[in-house]
């Protein structure tokens, strides 16, 4: 009974990612998630209550993914300009997996800022904030980057990285750029925005 009650909880899950990737969030029904998923909608408002609750349950998931990969990378080692890139594509491959999440954050800013600040704080980001300074500094301090504010730096890396994904197919439309994919957008300006971050560093 246990078994199937977590089998049931994770189909849920898993059809629910897969209907928010393809169709948005609010194209996507509770009825849409409970047929696809060989389910009813009984099950989703018993284990989630409501659509809300149950993309909050994927959005806490893909921030954790998210967190694990960006610690893995700062601790990583790596030479200076091969962490920015790796850190840069941590962010492109979680939202290209994750992609409602950005609007999502949007959304949340608005609607409750104090609820986001905490699920995000649960995660101490603080602690990659500190890791990516020291790492900074010490760049700084050999010469082989310019003076940079960390936290300007992080936060011009990341709406580089986000911003794509919120208005990227918004782009592609009002430029009538018609032989460019979502996809091959996204891929594009990732090589982009490395190369640019790096430009913009180096000493």
């Amino acid at each position: 009974m246990q078994q199937n009650r977590l089998d049931t909880r994770g189909r849920i899950l898993e059809t629910a990612r897969e209907l928010f990737v393809k169709n948005g969030y609010s194209d996507t029904s509770i009825r849409d998630i409970a047929s696809a998923s060989d389910t009813n909608v009984a099950h989703i408002k018993y284990y989630f209550d409501s659509k809300y609750n149950l993309f909050e349950v994927i959005f806490e998931e893909a921030f954790d993914v998210l967190v694990t990969r960006i610690f893995s990378t700062m601790n990583s080692g790596l030479p200076f300009f091969e962490l920015i890139e790796s850190w840069i594509d941590n962010y492109y491959e979680v939202l290209i997996e994750y992609p409602q999440i950005p609007i999502f954050v949007l959304n949340e800013i608005t609607r409750s800022p104090d609820n986001l600040v905490e699920k995000m704080k649960k995660r101490n980001p603080y602690s990659i904030f500190l890791q990516l300074d020291k790492i900074i500094s010490g760049e700084i301090d050999r010469g082989t980057i310019k003076e940079t504010p960390t936290i300007d730096f992080a936060i011009n890396v990341l709406s580089m990285c986000i911003f794509p994904f919120a208005m990227g197919d918004i782009v592609i439309k009002l430029t009538n750029n018609t032989g460019e994919s979502y996809r091959k957008f996204l891929e594009n300006h990732k090589e982009y925005v490395k190369s640019f971050v790096s430009n913009a560093l180096r000493a």
